[in-house]
């Protein structure tokens, strides 16, 4: 036998344990997956009108908060871009003015925001609103007619108006009532109500609602036909407020300090089936002054339902939040913060103000319990105007928990999105806040 020749499954075999033939190929390696990022900028006018706001660029950052790119918002204020990342860093940098101020920046920065989820910027720029081109705005004097009040201790509207007066004890004078409605003569439901006494010292509230603005009209009149009902608190009776959200408008804002055992609300009026009551319980910690001009801590419990009593089953926290009092240290000299010390809040949400800039500058950033800020870093091309060590005027602090999720990721996709139309969302229907207010 010719000891050199190698049978077919030996060659076989060998083969197999070298590797296989030379001509199978690798496995290829996977597509990488694309997310196409989307953030639409808008300045929204008094009746509501949106248009595009581009005074507003992103900077795209990574864990560092280095910047990696910059992108300006298009014509349409849109601001769009692809990414492998599905979560991304990026802080956004607005022109923003509101009333008399002068122009500042707005800066508003996400950790691990998610690339699929559409973003929105509601920009604040009160000189560019226009109010002429799709609005009509009027001012007048408003009579609300309604019961007997032998003391007032309330007047509200949704509308802005600039102060009240009593006419007689059945007529209420709401001065210099401003509504705006679109051209075609659409105008928002508006509500006008007020809280006080009758004459035996009980407790009434009227109310009455409007969307007729006639503006050839002297006085505008409303009849307060609607009647409030008192709810009955829970001990240990905090301080608790109350609004009603109808169309995404604030109605019927009432207030009552720590100790009252009841709340004064509209609850059988005509637009009722299509309300959310938005009730809060809060307390409030003074702390020692310290380094600090003031430092204020508070427990704030919030309910959206669309049952009156419902929402008033609240409860705040009645310890005071462990914040590192007196030195607040949870943010180091670094900008490395850590406010896990409170447990069971998945966001923080830090806002700093900014007065003694080239101009003045608001920052607000949203991440985790414990982190690394944006502000840790320069902002590409405004390091002339804020910088890494400039002094903040002030430094508040928000730590969220909704009931509906402990995921963290539930909460970003929340709020860089547009809340403004959102305020009844499940995310937000149960809520609890631990908050640090510090004036520097």
């Amino acid at each position: 036998m010719n000891k050199y020749l190698i049978s077919p499954l030996l060659l076989t075999l060998f083969l197999q344990g070298c590797g296989g033939s030379s001509s199978s190929t690798p496995p290829k390696p996977p597509e990488p997956v694309e997310y196409n990022f989307s953030l639409t900028s808008q300045l929204t006018n008094d009746c509501g009108v949106s248009s595009a706001f581009t005074d507003v660029e992103l900077l795209l950052q990574d864990e560092a908060w280095q910047t990696l790119e910059v992108y300006p918002a298009d014509a349409s204020g849109v601001i769009s871009f692809v990414t492998e990342n599905e979560f991304i860093n990026y802080t956004l940098v607005a022109k923003n003015q509101q009333g008399t101020e002068i122009e500042g920046l707005n800066v508003v920065s996400f950790y691990q925001a998610s690339s699929e989820t559409a973003a929105h910027y509601q920009a604040q720029y009160d000189e560019r609103v226009d109010n002429d081109t799709t609005c009509q705005c009027i001012i007048k004097n408003l009579e609300l007619s309604h019961r007997s009040f032998e003391t007032q201790t309330s007047v509200t509207s949704s509308l802005e108006f600039a102060s009240s007066s009593v006419i007689d004890k059945g007529m209420t004078l709401f001065e210099g009532v401003k509504v705006c409605g679109t051209l075609d003569g659409a105008w928002p439901l508006s509500s006008f109500s007020i809280l006080g006494t009758d004459s035996n010292g009980k407790e009434i509230g009227a109310a009455g609602f409007s969307e007729d603005f006639n503006v050839s009209d002297d006085v505008w009149l409303v009849s307060g036909v609607e009647a409030a009902d008192a709810f009955q608190l829970s001990p240990p009776y905090q301080e608790t407020s109350s609004n009603q959200l109808i169309r995404n408008v604030k109605h019927f804002s009432t207030q009552v300090p720590e100790g009252e055992t009841s709340l004064l609300i509209f609850d059988t009026h005509i637009h009722v089936s299509e309300t959310y009551y938005q009730s809060q319980a809060s307390v409030t910690f003074k702390l020692n002054d310290g380094l600090y001009k003031s430092a204020i801590s508070k427990n704030i419990h919030q309910i959206t339902l669309t049952s009156a009593s419902d929402s008033l089953i609240l409860l705040a926290g009645q310890h005071q939040p462990a914040f590192d009092y007196p030195d607040f240290a949870e943010i180091k000299p670094d900008y490395s913060y850590d406010y896990s010390a409170i447990v069971g809040y998945p966001m923080a949400i830090i806002h700093y103000t900014f007065t003694d800039l080239t101009m003045p500058a608001k920052w607000t950033f949203y991440g985790p319990e414990k982190g690394l800020l944006a502000i840790s870093a320069d902002l590409k091309g405004y390091e002339d105007i804020i910088k890494v060590d400039s002094e903040p005027k002030t430094i508040d602090v928000q730590l969220i928990k909704s009931k509906m999720t402990n995921h963290y990721s539930d909460y970003i996709k929340y709020y860089q999105g547009d809340r403004a139309l959102d305020m009844t969302n499940d995310f937000v229907k149960d809520m609890t806040a631990a908050e640090l207010a510090l004036k520097l």
